[in-house]
């Protein structure tokens, strides 16, 4: 989604956070559950995100960070970015649909599980957080990227 939605916009750069956390080689831990070692892994890509990101900023490209945040590491993107206009969306199709998706891209039964606990809580967290929330449910990827391009004019 978020290359695609790049696509879109002038000069814009994509920063995957999963890829900044896969840079670590020997001592690599996921992100849950969450432990010392994990939660300094996780802020690690959000600070390297962050420096990315204010560097493509700087060239005066467009930046796009696909990762995904809760409320801790939301404060640390806010520390660091306040000074540039940005948004966070939450994108949260509906359990039944993005259980669908799993199930049709094959993916492992952890990523399955913690993708439901996820949807859980951002279900509870949507009105509280005051990100954008796009529903892509019923769209296509094409139609999810004209939502938040639509969002983004404003």
């Amino acid at each position: 989604m978020a290359t695609l939605l790049a696509k879109r916009t002038e000069r814009c750069a994509v920063i995957n956070v999963d890829h900044l956390h896969d840079m670590v080689v020997s001592g690599y831990v996921r992100q849950w559950p969450a432990n010392d070692e994990s939660r300094l892994q996780t802020d690690l890509g959000a600070e390297n995100a962050c420096d990315l990101a204010l560097n493509f900023v700087e060239k005066g490209f467009n930046v796009i960070i696909d990762g995904v945040i809760g409320e801790r590491l939301y404060k640390k993107y806010t520390e660091a970015l306040h000074e540039h206009n940005f948004s966070v969306f939450l994108f949260l199709p509906s359990k039944e649909v993005l259980l669908k998706r799993f199930d049709d891209r094959e993916v492992d039964h952890d990523l399955r599980v913690r993708t439901q606990e996820l949807h859980e809580r951002f279900s509870v967290l949507r009105d509280k957080l005051g990100w954008y929330v796009v529903d892509s449910s019923n769209q296509t990827p094409e139609e999810t990227v004209g939502e938040i391009l639509g969002k983004m004019a404003k």
